[in-house]
């Protein structure tokens, strides 16, 4: 199963695998729509 990764200010925040779940399954689902999308690994950074 692939591996989430939450880091806040570099610091890696524990997920539990129902919570790791979630968010792939949301981000995936957001990407897939986009144009261009093509399999693989996704990343995305939000400064805040």
């Amino acid at each position: 199963m692939p591996k989430v990764e939450v880091n806040i200010n570099g610091k890696e925040i524990d997920l539990n695998p129902f919570v790791e779940e979630f968010i792939k399954n949301t981000v995936k689902g957001m990407v897939t729509s986009l144009r261009g999308y093509e399999k693989g690994k996704i990343i995305i950074e939000i400064e805040d």
